[in-house]
């Protein structure tokens, strides 16, 4: 099995411990280090197999369509999709550097891999009341099974909170508890990509949008890149898992500075699902589709309008390769 692992770093402290810890678990994978820098500006000494690019591996492949990788920002591990998708890998994962083998558990591509091939049960019957099941229910088959095109991964340690959740939890404290799961069809989820698997062919419909210093939200390209991508999955009848394996997340970022970039995009949180509820798919690949959610959806302010436009370029960069 080909594996290729993307992970956006700016720090090469955080990228030689990466390196380290992961050093028997991603043995057999390639990994993709996309630094957040105009040049590389640390070497990598590792018996790894890694590729490490910057800003000026990006402006070079993509030419004219480079600004739709925005620079200063988590969002921008979507050129390291593309260049995993380039090596036609069987499995591509993205990990956060901060992000460790969880302890005492060892298999972590395989567990990936296995909730991929597992593929998904899908509610296909519901009772109509509660207790003793009336006629007409089948016995036993009551689901669904749908081949699985993203495996979920989640976290131990410090769990991906916003930042008033954060807040709330200095004075509250409870427990986030994973929790294995498919997603069901016509339901979103908080996709978060610190510890994400998917199939090569989700890649044209995986893309973290335009985030950061240079535009109006931050710190949200992977929830709403998580919106569209369910929406195509649950079209194309491809599940989406959820839970199992998980990564010992260990370092808590900056609560204000995460309020500052998260305050803009909160309420457009609110929102967004719904206009993504009310596009209509036909298409049959994900690239398609893709590019029917940026033509279809009902948001128009200069930001969105921008952003279709990316979403529509970003699907073109595979329909050119194919």
């Amino acid at each position: 099995m080909r594996v290729c692992v993307v992970v956006p770093t700016i720090r090469e402290d955080r990228m030689r411990d990466f390196l380290r810890m992961w050093e028997r678990e991603l043995a057999p994978a390639h990994i993709l280090v996309v630094e957040d820098n105009p040049t590389r500006t640390f070497h990598l000494s590792t018996s790894a197999s890694v590729a490490h690019y910057a800003w000026e591996d990006i402006d070079r492949d993509l030419g004219g369509q480079s600004w739709i990788i925005p620079r200063r920002t988590d969002a921008i591990r979507s050129y390291g999709f593309y260049k995993a998708y380039l090596e036609r890998p069987d499995l591509i994962i993205t990990l956060d550097d901060d992000c460790y083998p969880e302890e005492g558990q060892t298999g972590f591509i395989q567990r990936h891999w296995t909730g991929i091939q597992a593929g998904g049960l899908q509610e296909a019957w519901r009772p109509t009341g509660r207790g003793a099941i009336p006629r007409g229910v089948p016995y036993v088959a009551r689901s669904r099974r749908w081949p699985c095109a993203i495996n979920h991964g989640l976290w131990t340690g410090l769990p991906d909170y916003d930042a008033p959740t954060q807040l709330l939890h200095a004075r509250q404290p409870s427990e986030f508890a994973p929790v294995n799961q498919t997603i069901p069809v016509g339901l979103y989820f908080p996709m978060c990509a610190m510890n994400l698997a998917f199939l090569p062919d989700v890649v044209p419909a995986l893309y973290c949008l335009l985030m950061g210093r240079d535009y109006a939200y931050d710190r949200f390209g992977d929830i709403w890149a998580g919106i569209f991508v369910k929406k195509i999955c649950d079209h194309l009848g491809y599940a989406v898992n959820s839970g199992e394996p998980c990564v010992a997340h260990q370092r808590a970022s900056d609560v204000w500075e995460n309020l500052r970039k998260e305050a803009p995009g909160l309420p457009v949180n609110e929102e967004l699902w719904i206009a993504v509820d009310r596009v209509v798919l036909h298409g049959r690949t994900f690239a398609d589709c893709y590019v029917e959610i940026a033509r279809q959806l009902d948001m128009a302010d200069a930001y969105w309008t921008k952003l279709k436009e990316a979403m529509v370029v970003w699907a073109g960069l595979f329909t050119a390769v194919s």
